[in-house]
Order: structure tokens, then C-alpha cells, then sequence
């Protein structure tokens, strides 16, 4: 395989409430990679447009963009796994989810997998994953 045809993949952990702050959900599961607040500006280039409707907090995985999908996926398990009661608490007033960015490379064609283990982890989470593929 060679490097232009190569698969790359970003996870994160995702946390919506249209009702708790940013604020609150840093307080719950520290800080993020990336986030905003609800009644934030959606652009900054238009800082009186619309406003965001919901806080969001993220958790990317710090695996490298080349590793397989299951170990980006596995890191941010271990995370939720570590803050199960966190995560509990937060279920009625949030949306929780992974989303998962699959890209390949200008000739690549194939996919990826996941193991059982991973997926009856995520599943006894209670975590929706998403993917996109670009």
C-alpha cells in the first residue's frame, strides 16, 4: 500500500445539551479537545449571525491519523469506561455519541474493522458510533 492510498481516521467522543453549559460538562469530564457554547456565535467571522443551540464537548483520540480505526475507537472506550458515573449522570441531559471520520486516499478502496470485543464494549457503553467516509 503505498502512502497516497493509505486509509486515515479521526474519532471523538461527543457530548450535545441544549441545557447544560460548557461549563458544566467541563466540570463533569474535563477539558476537551474541542467544544463550544450554547448561545455561542456559530462563526466567528459573524459575531452577531446566528447562535449555537446546544453546548458541545469533544474528546478526539490522540492516535495517529494512520492507526487502525478499533485503536482510536479503544482509547476513547477506556475514557468513558473511566467515567462511567460521569456519563450516567449527564444521559438525561445530553446527547451522547462517537463519530468517526474514515478517509482514503485517492485510489483506496477497502474498509476497516472492528473487533467483537470493541464492539460489545461500545454496546454495553450505550454508545452510538457514526461514521463518515470522505
Amino acid at each position: 500500500m503505498t502512502e497516497r492510498d493509505q486509509h486515515e481516521y479521526k474519532a471523538s467522543l461527543r457530548v450535545f445539551s441544549e441545557t447544560l453549559t460548557l461549563a458544566d460538562l467541563v466540570a463533569s469530564l474535563g477539558e476537551p479537545t474541542r467544544s463550544y457554547d450554547v448561545g455561542d456565535p456559530v462563526s466567528p467571522r459573524r459575531p452577531d449571525g446566528p447562535r449555537r443551540a446546544v453546548s458541545h464537548w469533544a474528546l478526539r483520540s490522540r492516535a495517529q491519523p494512520t492507526s487502525p480505526l478499533d485503536e482510536h475507537l479503544s482509547e476513547l472506550v477506556v475514557f468513558v469506561e473511566a467515567h462511567s458515573r460521569e456519563i450516567e449522570a449527564l444521559r438525561d441531559k445530553a446527547e451522547i455519541d462517537v463519530f468517526c471520520g474514515v478517509f482514503a486516499g485517492d485510489d483506496a478502496q477497502g474498509g476497516f474493522t472492528l473487533t467483537a470485543d470493541l464492539m460489545r464494549r461500545l454496546a454495553a457503553l450505550g454508545l452510538d458510533v457514526g461514521f463518515d467516509l470522505y
